[in-house]
């Protein structure tokens, strides 16, 4: 889970990303079997370094996260064709500008029996 803060007045544009690029590559990853599912979460901010959007990436288990780098760049390849056009696209310094990533954490589900 990566919590996101946009900057004011960036909120349509980074989410014009997240329904395009980000939601291409998340379901790329699904196809591949990398995720099982993913979400995007808003948030009402309780403070100014409160996140706004939460986006939610749910693995198989723990093991599926193995080799992560690769799988990322074997999707961004099928997504946008290379890992140097993805970087270009929407580079991590102009994400950074329109919604810094305030946290981020990873969870497990416990199944209670």
């Amino acid at each position: 889970m990566a919590g996101i803060r946009t900057a004011n007045g960036k909120f349509d544009e980074y989410m014009k990303y997240v329904a395009t690029t980000w939601k291409q590559t998340q379901e790329a990853a699904k196809k591949a079997g990398y995720v099982i599912s993913y979400q995007v979460l808003t948030v009402e901010p309780r403070g100014e370094s409160d996140p706004d959007i939460y986006l939610l990436v749910t693995y198989k288990n723990w093991a599926a996260m193995d080799g992560w780098l690769e799988k990322g760049d074997a999707t961004a390849k099928q997504v946008e064709g290379s890992v140097e056009a993805s970087n270009r696209s929407f580079s991590f310094s102009d994400r950074d500008t329109i919604r810094p990533t305030v946290g981020s954490a990873t969870m497990q589900v416990l199944n209670l029996k």
